[in-house]
């Protein structure tokens, strides 16, 4: 679950940071019928695929340690990858506060990337964008 929540608070950074700002150039090349035209050719040369091996490549070497740890009996906790340069984990007591926040915090995110999303299929704005282009308070979904 933490894993996932990581992930979720990427997604949540990313999809209010895309509608903060937007490289030049983009916004034409980015809409829904140039994004299936960019999927489409990214499919046909190869590039697509490349993803699905590289990533796959990359879980395979991370998880399969993981499993065999896993099988062995050991105590190492998931997402915890003995990388700790600062020694945040020397007092159990503060790691597990950390943990706990983190754990929190990844629930939360994953909560607001569902909203963030089904507000986007609905209305067709990103976050900020509801924020900024409130037409009315009494229907905030009628477009701009």
């Amino acid at each position: 679950e933490i894993k996932h929540g990581r992930v979720a608070m990427l997604a949540a950074t990313g999809m209010i940071v895309q509608d903060a700002y937007t490289f030049p150039g983009f916004q034409e090349e980015f809409g829904t019928a140039a994004m299936m035209k960019l999927h489409d050719s990214a499919v046909k040369q190869g590039s697509m695929q490349q993803l699905l091996v590289w990533l796959g490549l990359l879980e395979i070497i991370s998880g399969v340690p993981a499993i065999i740890q896993t099988l062995n009996g050991s105590d190492r906790q998931p997402g915890d990858f003995g990388f700790d340069p600062l020694n945040c984990g020397a007092d159990p007591n503060t790691l597990a506060r950390r943990q706990l926040t983190e754990l929190k915090n990844g629930r939360l995110a994953m909560i607001a990337v569902g909203g963030m999303v089904h507000h986007y299929l609905l209305v067709g704005r990103g976050p900020i964008q509801f924020i900024t282009h409130i037409p009315n308070f009494k229907d905030p979904l009628l477009p701009f």
